[in-house]
């Protein structure tokens, strides 16, 4: 029994393609318009009511807001961090096109509210980032560092 061959030329062009297709990590997730690179938290005390939410949108290819982010772990988010809206009124991310925007501790972040359990060191959870325009996203909300003490 003969194994079936790809023509030399068939086998170049799928070799082609396949070293041109973006890589996908298991932290990244996409949308139509942008990436949403590695949503992650610290643990939490087991007593703990919020935790901070930190990822980073790139490739942003229109602008777009990010208007809900839903997971099992929090009963809410809010838009936290220097520059973020007092008295909460619903979140309202602006998102610009062909920039970077980072969501970090030493920034503006995510906050997650009336958090459901504590989150432990190395678990994931369910992410869903809803978008005014694009599509949501379903992505994985990573427990990567220690606590803040």
């Amino acid at each position: 029994m003969t194994t079936p061959t790809l023509p030399r030329r068939q086998l170049l062009v799928a070799l082609a393609a396949v070293s041109l297709a973006r890589p996908s990590r298991a932290c990244e997730f996409y949308s139509s318009r942008m990436r949403i690179w590695h949503p992650w938290t610290r643990a939490t005390r087991v007593d703990a009511d919020t935790a901070r939410l930190c990822m980073r949108f790139d490739e942003v290819q229109q602008t777009d807001r990010l208007i809900g982010v839903e997971t099992p772990v929090a009963a809410g988010v809010r838009l936290a961090g220097p520059g973020a809206p007092e008295g909460g009124g619903g979140l309202s991310l602006l998102i610009p096109e062909g920039q970077t925007l980072t969501l970090s501790e030493e920034g503006q972040y995510l906050e997650l509210l009336d958090l459901q359990q504590p989150l432990q060191l190395g678990r994931s959870f369910p992410l869903r980032l809803v978008f005014e325009s694009a599509e949501p996203v379903n992505a994985l909300l990573n427990v990567d560092y220690a606590g803040l003490s």
